[in-house]
């Protein structure tokens, strides 16, 4: 994946793009809300409800988006905006993918005016390119007036219900002086039923309460560790970013130290020469010394020899001391070099430790997953169970009014 957009629309539908991250995708991939405006039609042709579409763009640029809807009773987040995702090449696409960009548009598209949106948006795409998203498969298709239409059902409900009381009332003495011992018995032993089934209803919906409550649980501190996953993968980066930078500062010293070592041997060379050049003099003015007769162009010769030798004494001091010089900027960058083995071996220690902690995050969520799996199997054959009780509470309404079982 290359990067995410949201787009916006204007008044005639016109494509805007809202946010996108990174923050130069659209420019770095050629895209301009005119290049998304195909996309948008395809959008806008299925009646204006939230819908998903794959499509490849100009110069091979594929895009995921999705329709959050255009009305304010059938929509997913926020009416009339799209989120789309940019597609590379080798991208496989899971039959999940379109649920968890739902879920980006759930959880996303109301938090658009909060100041770290940027950071939210990034780590959500992080999440969707590693699959950590769950998939959300719910549309919000209730509106207020929708909701004032249930109440007025549910008074028109009641209001009937008031009217066969009222009804039962006035025929119960009437029917009562007619039944029979045996129907009776029948009436009392379909009523015990009822009671035990209406029990045994509601010990279900307990059931269901309580999973549903640790369903919500396990989710909300998936979503937690999912967190925290993130932050010690990003603590990892962190610290193989500055692993790179030292290595980087030790190769760089082990460079400088090789040419200071080469410079060292051939300053010590020169040393040596300059001093078998010396001795080689020395035994020239012993010779001439030996030679001297008193006469003055030995003399001359001789001092010149004698001064050529001073010369070369003052060099070579000057010699030594650029040669101490040289092994003192090597000894500082050994010291340099050793502190940053140390600080080498301290960072690969941590990344060790966050590498242990993330393995046992994910343990804790391979857990939770089969701990939330199983609470979905036990609600839905309790729903089961429930769905049964309802069938037999209703025969046995059925067969209380058929036989005019009342009190």
């Amino acid at each position: 994946m290359k990067g995410i957009i949201i787009l916006g629309f204007e008044e005639n539908s016109e494509p805007r793009i809202d946010i996108q991250f990174p923050s130069n995708i659209c420019e770095f991939l050629g895209v301009t809300p005119k290049t998304l405006k195909g996309l948008v039609e395809l959008h806008m042709k299925k009646k204006m409800e939230p819908n998903y579409i794959e499509l490849t763009l100009k110069d091979e640029v594929s895009v995921a988006s999705f329709y959050s809807g255009f009305s304010f009773r059938h929509y997913v987040g926020n009416p009339n905006f799209a989120v789309c995702i940019f597609l590379s090449q080798d991208d496989v696409l899971s039959n999940e993918f379109e649920g968890m960009m739902r879920r980006i548009a759930h959880e996303l598209l109301p938090k658009r005016e909060a100041l770290n949106f940027d950071d939210i948006l990034g780590q959500y795409y992080e999440m969707l390119k590693a699959e950590e998203l769950l998939p959300y498969w719910e549309e919000i298709i209730e509106g207020e007036t929708s909701v004032i239409t249930a109440n007025k059902k549910k008074d028109e409900m009641g209001e009937k219900g008031e009217l066969i009381e009222e009804q039962l009332d006035s025929t119960e003495g009437e029917k009562s002086e007619d039944l029979k011992p045996d129907l009776v018995k029948e009436e009392a032993d379909i009523k015990a039923q009822n009671i035990k089934l209406q029990e045994l209803l509601d010990e279900k919906k307990s059931k269901i309460r309580e999973l549903t409550r640790k369903y919500t649980e396990l989710v909300s501190e998936n979503t937690k560790i999912s967190e925290e996953i993130q932050s010690y993968k990003e603590e990892i980066s962190e610290q193989y970013i500055k692993l790179e930078s030292w290595s980087q500062q030790m190769a760089d010293l082990n460079q400088n130290n090789a040419k200071l070592m080469d410079d060292i041997k051939i300053l010590n060379q020169k040393i040596t020469e300059r001093d078998d050049f010396l001795k080689e003099k020395e035994k020239q003015i012993e010779a001439l010394s030996k030679k001297l007769t008193g006469v003055k162009e030995v003399e001359d010769e001789t001092e010149k020899i004698i001064q050529e030798k001073e010369d070369l004494k003052n060099i070579n001091l000057g010699l030594n001391s650029e040669l101490e010089k040289l092994e003192k900027t090597n000894r500082s960058h050994l010291n340099e070099i050793d502190k940053l083995k140390n600080q080498i071996t301290v960072h690969i220690d941590s990344i060790t430790s966050l590498k242990l902690d993330v393995k046992k995050a994910k343990t804790n969520i391979s857990v939770k997953e089969k701990e939330k799996e199983g609470s979905k199997e036990q609600i839905f054959d309790l729903k089961k169970e429930i769905k049964i009780l309802r069938r037999e509470r209703d025969h046995y309404r059925k067969i209380v009014k058929e036989k005019n079982l009342l009190e």
